[in-house]
């Protein structure tokens, strides 16, 4: 089948926002722990958020007392993030725009995020852009929400659905460090040499929701509409065969991969 260019895919999650933000995991305090202890940040710190799609990483920074600026090039995406910034009760900037040209004023940031998100942008772009608004002294960190697949027999019986259906799954990732993230990293030349750290947490959810989950990716949402069903009623019989109802609640395993680097002070 036709695959659909990234730049395609990565739009395609603005159409589907409120799916993103229902399903989607979010991120253990012990993530945000880490990034503050190696990129020294202070309490009240100054960080945006680079491709924050509906906020969860944007919301969980504000919460802890952090300055937070949220970007992203999705209207529908940042409105899904007012409102629960809102109902939630802290406040995030906002800006539309690209994490390769943010129209932010350089060095004006202790530290730049991206959660689930920098392997949509154009690297090199991204990091050029991310050097001329993080100070020198502050940092960066990327880090993605990877379910380990050496404990769950779900996402080996997803595999191989999305080998079966010839849907392109590069985005049902596995973990472990990449090495073109490193190289990246490096050959921006405005960073230290990036540390890969791994944090385990497990989410709770019912079948429904796993299913929900499965539908938020993007190697489904831009396939044609006749093979989602085809692969949706699939999905749903894989998990029948491992004994998961819609009702029943099942803990899903996952791994935090997370890069850092520090900005360097010249």
């Amino acid at each position: 089948m036709n695959i659909a260019p990234a730049s395609v895919r990565a739009r395609a999650f603005d159409a589907w926002a409120a799916d993103y933000e229902r399903y989607r995991p979010g991120y253990p305090a012990e993530l945000f722990d880490l990034i503050a202890t190696r990129l020294d940040l202070p309490d009240d710190a100054t960080v945006v958020d680079l491709g924050a799609g509906t906020g969860k990483v944007a919301r969980a920074a504000a919460a802890r007392g952090w300055k937070v600026t949220a970007v992203d090039p999705g209207a529908p995406m940042l409105a899904v993030l007012r409102e629960h910034a809102a109902a939630e009760g802290v406040e995030i900037s906002v800006v539309e725009a690209r994490a390769e040209e943010t129209g932010l004023p350089g060095a004006s940031f202790d530290a730049a995020l991206a959660g689930e998100a920098y392997h949509w942008f154009d690297a090199p772009a991204a990091l050029a852009e991310m050097a001329r608004i993080v100070r020198p002294g502050g940092g960066i960190s990327f880090f993605w929400n990877v379910i380990d697949d050496a404990d769950s027999a779900l996402l080996a019986g997803e595999r191989r659905l999305v080998a079966e259906y010839g849907i392109d799954g590069s985005d049902v990732r596995r973990p472990g460090p990449l090495r073109e993230t490193r190289e990246a990293v490096r050959a921006a030349g405005a960073f230290d040499e990036p540390e890969f750290v791994q944090i385990p947490h497990t989410v709770g959810m019912t079948g429904a929701e796993y299913i929900g989950l499965g539908q938020t990716k993007s190697h489904l949402r831009t396939a044609p509409a006749e093979l989602q069903e085809r692969y949706g009623l699939a999905f749903a019989a894989m998990l029948a065969g491992n004994g998961v109802g819609p009702s029943d609640r099942i803990d899903v395993p996952y791994v935090v991969d997370c890069w850092i680097a520090k900005r360097r002070e010249a």
